[in-house]
């Protein structure tokens, strides 16, 4: 007999979610630069995120809400001027820079943001960000 588990099986959930938090772990590891880097869905919620020893002070909860705003701001704004899809959405500021993306799952209803010290350059921030997105997408849509 063979067990099928449903999309929307808790246990098979968690193990992503648990999946997702390494592979944001593991771009914080590896890229020193990063500050914090944030998985949540469309709607805010919070689903995985990880920080680097810099900023302990960074509530992921409120990053995940501020996340999905700016790119419901920004996807907004590209259809209002005719600017066709949006790719991402970039925030530089004196102490870094945040990229933010949808996850390039069929539904996209997942989004990451990636923010980065003054150490890293904004195309190094989009790079990243492009990079782990792929790797959340392809173990989203893992089986």
């Amino acid at each position: 007999m063979t067990t099928t588990m449903s999309p929307l099986d808790p246990a098979r959930m968690q193990q992503r979610r648990e999946a997702c938090a390494a592979l944001l772990s593991g771009l914080v590891d590896q890229s020193p630069a990063v500050v914090i880097a944030s998985l949540s869905a469309v709607d805010g919620r919070l689903v995985a995120a990880a920080s680097g020893s810099t900023r302990s002070d960074v509530d992921p909860q409120r990053v995940s809400a501020l996340t999905s705003s700016l790119l419901a701001l920004s996807e907004s704004f590209a259809r209002e001027v005719r600017g066709g899809r949006c790719t991402h959405a970039t925030v530089s500021m004196e102490s870094g820079s945040i990229v933010t993306v949808r996850v390039p799952t069929a539904r996209q209803l997942h989004v990451l943001s990636v923010c980065t010290d003054p150490s890293a350059n904004l195309a190094m921030a989009l790079r990243w960000t492009l990079d782990t997105a792929r790797r959340i997408a392809d173990e989203l849509g893992a089986s």
